[in-house]
């Protein structure tokens, strides 16, 4: 039996947090008010608390409940927990831990693939997939795409930068207002990607969804910092 009241969630005791379980788990509205306050609790902006942990084992069940719903904030929020970098020590033990929910929710996870059309709704299903498959930064890292631009800092003058998005290419710049003049991406060759890298553009192409793999090698690639010319890999400076 879970003691919840003696757990904590972002604003302090967990006790509310079952009550907020099970009226979740008849919402498949990203917007209502209940979903809002679990994310707030659960994980809020990336972080996680020992109540997150708590959660995952009935935000489990009410994904695996819904398979057929191609986007889940149930499935959505437990990949967004199991993803954080934020959180208590027992963080590192959260993959082994929660095992069984995992491999149940894997299949599910790559089933919205079939499930979805829409460019920001393939990235979002991507990045479920990643955080199930521990995929390195991209199952923390995609959504970022989704409004065509991702944040990094240049890992040799440290200088925060910007990817935009123009007319189907990336551009490095240092003001994601002015994108003309920026530096343009060098996508990654198919055949020497990394095992993260590979699984995500395979499940793209075997899913259909030729546009978002065509962008995934961009973000895989290269950029060059405009404002002290050092190449780097965009995945080393996202992680």
């Amino acid at each position: 039996m879970t003691d919840w009241p003696q757990l904590q969630d972002a604003y302090g005791s967990a006790a509310e947090i079952p009550a907020l379980l099970d009226d979740a788990a008849s919402t498949t509205d990203w917007d209502a008010p209940v979903w809002e306050e679990l994310w707030s609790r659960l994980c809020h902006q990336g972080t996680v608390a020992s109540a997150s942990y708590a959660a995952l084992p009935a935000l489990a069940r009410t994904a695996e409940s819904r398979a057929d719903l191609a986007l889940d904030p149930a499935l959505f929020l437990v990949a967004s927990i199991i993803a954080s970098i934020d959180g208590p020590p027992e963080i590192a033990d959260v993959r082994s831990v929660c095992a069984a929910q995992i491999g149940t929710l894997r299949p599910v996870a790559e089933h919205k693939l079939e499930l979805v059309h829409e460019r920001a709704d393939v990235l979002y299903a991507l990045q479920v997939v990643a955080a199930f498959e521990d995929l390195s930064v991209w199952q923390r890292e995609l959504e970022g795409l989704v409004n065509e631009e991702v944040e990094l800092d240049c890992p040799s003058c440290e200088d925060h930068l910007y990817l935009e998005l123009v007319d189907g290419a990336f551009v490095a710049t240092t003001d994601p207002d002015v994108v003309h003049g920026g530096q343009p991406v060098q996508q990654a060759n198919p055949a020497a990607l990394g095992t993260a890298e590979a699984r995500l553009l395979a499940l793209s192409h075997a899913h259909n969804h030729a546009a978002v793999a065509g962008e995934l090698l961009q973000l895989f690639g290269q950029a060059r910092c405009p404002h002290c010319g050092a190449r780097f890999t965009i995945a080393d400076a996202l992680a």
